[in-house]
């Protein structure tokens, strides 16, 4: 698999009915930063074939409300890392961060 192919972007969207959301502030929901990570993850590795082994950092900028449109965008770093950032529709920040995968 050639770095491109581990260089992306996807789109993300986390559902208004997602079993997190009713005990997260459930006048107001939000979705959870574990579930971004958790999407963040199992997408990039669906399309690389590849696991993650560890999430170097992840910051959290921005709420992310459910039903919200998003897109990750993942690139390739050095020593089998890859930074990904995650943007609403406006291209506000909603969360960064760099993980390490195995070949």
């Amino acid at each position: 698999m050639s770095s491109t192919e581990l260089s992306f972007s996807q789109n993300l969207l986390i559902d208004k009915e997602h079993p997190s959301l009713p005990g997260h502030f459930p006048d107001h929901p939000v979705v959870p930063g574990v579930v971004i990570l958790d999407q963040v993850l199992r997408l990039w590795q669906k399309h690389s074939n590849r696991r993650v082994v560890k999430v170097n950092n992840a910051k959290f900028v921005h709420l992310l409300n459910p039903g919200s449109q998003c897109r990750i965008a993942y690139h390739e770093k050095k020593n089998q890392t890859i930074e990904f950032l995650i943007t609403d529709e406006t291209q506000t920040i909603i969360a960064k961060g760099l993980f390490t995968y195995e070949r």
